[in-house]
């Protein structure tokens, strides 16, 4: 599955992307020939023996949780050799020897004591040294050999029922209530797809699947199962959780199989790209120390947050990353949860991978549109009519005074306001149409003002939407819109003065934004 470091010798060099017990990692190879994430294998350390982790229902075996964390915290991202000493098919397990630099890994965990070494069946070619290790290490009292009063016991997690196969019990929203908006230490356990991920929250150890806010990766299918889940451990060189129903399978820990239950036995073929969006995912957060922060819950209580992990000094968005990299969309719903900023960049984001047509955009075509660019009629002039809330005709500067054509409608961008409807056909005003309207009079009119025309847009007499794209008809006419900047906000409105980009800003506006300021009025949204 790797490159091997010597003909016929079978030592392979690979990097280890998971770690599920003090004696058991999942080793993927540097690189790949076939398209797709690079094919993996899951390595027991051979001739060892670690404590285990709680299963579903259960509790940890004294030490257990800190064997792990040894091995995880010694191993997870480094590059690695190794080999496969022997293979039990009954369990579906593989047995080798694994090199951290220079180092038996398998030595280095007995040595500190968070496993013990084990001769029956076949062996370990280094299981003399084992054993020796394991004894050094009891007499020096290290590890699961500690001779404090009481480590044992206190070495055993005091695991809530999400931790242990009931995820009924868990409060999302008291979770929420208490949590929402504060960074969270966890560590990824398991990544469902590109967006979903499933972690312990610590110190309380609470299992929760957590849905990346305000994006969505491609859906990573469903496989063909019977009935009755196995709770099973991963033993084979597929991806993580991607364990096909007729393999044997072995043990495995409650957490990593929260979810095994009965399932339909239709099959769903994964989305394109979930595979890579997967993968994306678990080389940067599986069984790594992240920062989580809660932004809500869906009407199913599931929670929805943000999650941050580590990259050198640094913290990378998980969100922004998988969309910047072509791996998911944007989705409105649950970046309406975020900050104002972040959804912004995340918008940004998607609109760059579309222009690119990057993997899921591969294919990507933009939507037919009645709107035309407006290109290099920026003008100057006064505001002579405010019609309504997002709508004024400006006196362009430049155009002789009274010619036809120094009058420009323009219709602000991006914003939509109440309607002030149309006498001739006997509509009445919108709510707060008439205020709206007001507001922007009051501010406006006679004003001198710096209009950035954007685009046209072919829209319909009657409601004011935009127009299928069909020849011109006596029923629907063209809207020129802008961006209209106040050159001197309104003395003694500091409300008003607000909205204006301070000066000495890298990307200075030439005043105050007047759709700023309408939808910070509440007129406009």
């Amino acid at each position: 599955m790797a490159a091997s470091t010597g003909g016929g010798t079978g030592w392979y060099k690979g990097k280890v992307k998971a770690v599920q017990s003090g004696d058991c990692l999942v080793v993927m190879a540097l690189s790949s020939n076939r398209p797709g994430p690079p094919p993996e294998k899951t390595i027991t350390l051979a001739s060892l023996i670690s404590p285990r982790l709680a299963r579903r229902g259960g509790v940890d075996e004294p030490f257990a949780w800190d064997s792990r964390e040894y091995l995880r915290k010694l191993c997870i991202g480094k590059e690695v050799i190794f080999r496969v000493e022997y293979s039990v098919p009954s369990i579906a397990r593989e047995f080798g020897s694994v090199y951290l630099g220079d180092k038996n890994v398998a030595m280095l965990v007995v040595s500190e004591g968070w496993a013990k070494g084990q001769q029956k069946g076949e062996v370990s070619p280094y299981v003399a040294e084992l054993l020796h290790l394991e004894e050094q290490a009891k007499q020096q009292g290290l590890g699961q050999w500690s001779k404090v009063p009481g480590a044992a016991e206190a070495s055993i997690r005091n695991l809530p029922p999400s931790a242990v196969g009931d995820p009924s019990n868990l409060d999302a929203m008291g979770l929420l209530a208490e949590n929402k908006g504060r960074s969270m230490e966890a560590i990824v356990e398991q990544v469902r797809d590109g967006s979903t991920v499933r972690v312990y929250l610590l110190p309380d150890f609470q299992f929760v699947q957590v849905f990346v806010a305000g994006i969505q990766a491609p859906s990573m299918g469903r496989r063909a199962v019977t009935e009755t889940v196995v709770e099973t451990d991963l033993t084979s060189d597929k991806q993580n959780g991607d364990v096909s129903a007729d393999e044997p399978q072995a043990d495995l820990t409650s957490a990593q199989r929260l979810t095994a239950s009965s399932a339909p036995s239709a099959e769903v073929s994964p989305d394109p790209f979930a595979p890579e969006a997967k993968y994306f995912t678990e080389v940067r957060c599986l069984n790594r120390d992240v920062r989580i922060v809660l932004e809500g819950v869906d009407k199913f209580s599931n929670l929805i947050g943000s999650v941050y992990y580590p990259e050198g000094e640094s913290a990378k968005d998980l969100a922004l990353e998988l969309v910047e990299n072509g791996l998911a969309k944007y989705v409105e719903w649950s970046a309406n949860m975020m900050e104002d900023d972040a959804k912004r960049r995340l918008k940004a984001a998607e609109l760059q991978a579309k222009k690119t047509r990057l993997r899921i955009w591969t294919n990507y075509v933009p939507p037919v549109t009645n709107s035309m660019a407006i290109h290099d009629q920026n003008f100057i002039g006064k505001v002579v009519e405010v019609v309504s809330g997002d709508c004024i005709i400006v006196s362009d500067d430049s155009i002789p005074y009274g010619s036809l054509l120094a009058e420009r409608r323009v219709n602000l961008s991006s914003i939509r306001c109440p309607k002030m409807g149309n006498p001739r056909r006997d509509e009445k005003p919108a709510p707060y149409a008439r205020e709206a309207k007001e507001f922007l009079r009051t501010r406006l009119i006679g004003k001198q003002v710096t209009v950035q025309m954007e685009y046209s847009r072919k829209v319909t007499m009657a409601d004011g939407t935009v127009a299928a794209a069909t020849p011109a008809s006596a029923d629907s006419r063209v809207m020129d819109f802008g961006s209209v900047f106040l050159m001197s906000p309104v003395k003694g409105d500091g409300d008003d003065a607000s909205a204006a980009v301070p000066s000495g800003t890298g990307n200075q506006q030439p005043g105050l934004n007047v759709a700023e300021l309408v939808v910070g009025r509440g007129f406009g949204t």
